[in-house]
């Protein structure tokens, strides 16, 4: 029955939220290896091991794009889709899926991505620089460098066709899947949760970033996450979210086509050559947002007065 935990806590359907994405990852995830197996040729155990892939391979490309629909239907699609079965009975205004207020912030969100890249850049330089206890530097550094050759496996392919997938596989299914899930429904349940839109935005970017298992560039992601919730809060629309994060992927996967040379990390960044730009940057980025939110008619109230839920569910 659609709706059936729509009056539940919002702590109660976050652990629900949790379950259904657990059982969907191993459930789906195990079917979809099983036939990604079988596609290509490779054991589960080869599957499993990605660290030990020969890049080489011409088919682990196609690989590389198995997993990723594997990880956007296990990951984020089913989960999603039957979280807002659950916890509401209109699944597109439950997830936001409707006309921002103004047809314009479109464009801003996207404006608001562009401005951010000289911070997310010195972000990033200044992220490579922290260092961790020896263990754990060595597994974030391994996890680290098997994402990186597998991106690098996929932008290194130099035709137009290859452009067109990456954009399809990478940039994609990345904004739709991650925004349904971080911003759609984690980041509603915990402004729920703490009835404050400010603590929720940052805890499921907080998450989004940590997802991504790329701890060298943990903060980067951390502040585009913020920008996406906050882009998706004043607008009141998950659209401008999905495609401000569509065109910043597509873009960066863009750039790295026109221009290979992007794709070899032999160069270091200055960070007093850029700590300028990064607060220019940052202080357009505030000034973007702090219009936005003036112009939106956004509150609250408006958000989750369909949710109605029981006195007796209080949130953990």
């Amino acid at each position: 029955m659609q709706g059936l935990l729509k009056g539940k806590s919002p702590g109660t359907q976050l652990v629900v939220a949790i379950s259904v994405a657990l059982v969907s990852i191993f459930i789906i995830g195990l079917i979809g290896s099983m036939i990604l197996s079988k596609i290509s040729g490779m054991s589960m155990l080869e599957l499993g091991t990605p660290d030990e892939w020969n890049m080489q391979d011409p088919k682990i490309p196609f690989v590389i794009r198995g997993t990723l629909v594997i990880q956007f239907f296990s990951l984020f699609l089913i989960p999603v889709l039957i979280c807002c079965w659950l916890f509401s009975t209109n699944s597109m205004e439950y997830l936001g899926l409707r006309r921002p207020v103004y047809p314009y912030l479109f464009i801003l969100g996207i404006l608001a991505m562009i401005l951010a890249l000289p911070l997310v850049t010195w972000l990033g330089e200044l992220n490579k620089n922290i260092r961790f206890p020896g263990a754990l530097e060595a597994w974030f550094k391994a996890k680290e460098e098997t994402a990186a050759r597998m991106t690098l496996a996929l932008l290194q392919q130099h035709s137009v066709k290859d452009l067109i997938l990456n954009i399809v596989f990478i940039a994609a299914l990345a904004a739709v899947g991650e925004e349904l899930l971080f911003r759609g429904v984690l980041q509603r349940l915990f402004i729920k949760i703490f009835k404050n839109h400010w603590t929720g935005i940052i805890i499921a970017a907080i998450l989004f970033s940590a997802m991504h298992l790329q701890f060298y560039g943990f903060f980067p992601r951390l502040v585009l996450g913020i920008m996406l919730g906050l882009l998706y809060w004043y607008s009141g629309s998950l659209w401008v979210a999905i495609l401000a994060h569509f065109m910043y992927n597509a873009g960066i996967i863009i750039l790295a086509y026109l221009n290979p040379e992007l794709l070899k990390d032999e160069t270091t960044v200055e960070l007093t050559n850029l700590s300028l730009l990064a607060t220019v940057s940052a202080v357009l980025v505030i000034l973007l947002v702090s219009w936005i939110k003036k112009k939106s008619p956004v509150t609250y109230e408006s958000v989750y007065s369909n949710d109605a839920p029981r006195e007796k569910d209080n949130p953990f």
